[in-house]
């Protein structure tokens, strides 16, 4: 599973607007569930979904992101969607070096 953890505090919806962003028209982002269960959905094809939650602490968030699917299926997932929108998540979220 990967993580990832930024020194800011963020949103779902601004998780979920970068990833928009980001990934482009292929990827399909929505949000699901509510309050401490609240998660995004990440799907490029019926095949390949990920799902992400978060956990802020402070001025931190940090990112789980899991492969989705059935059990051969979720540990494609892992190494393929899964590690593809933790690098978005990085990226977007990435500390910017002072000026």
């Amino acid at each position: 599973m990967p993580t990832v953890t930024v020194e800011q505090p963020v949103t779902l919806q601004q998780a979920a607007a970068a990833l928009k962003d980001k990934l482009g028209s292929r990827y399909e982002v929505t949000t699901h569930g509510s309050g401490a269960q609240e998660a995004l959905k990440v799907k490029q094809s019926a095949a390949s979904t990920a799902t992400v939650h978060l956990d802020q602490e402070g001025n931190a968030t940090t990112f789980h992101v899991h492969g989705g699917g059935l059990v051969i299926s979720r540990m494609v997932n892992e190494f393929g969607i899964a590690k593809k929108v933790a690098a978005t998540i990085e990226e977007a979220f990435a500390s910017r070096p002072a000026s």
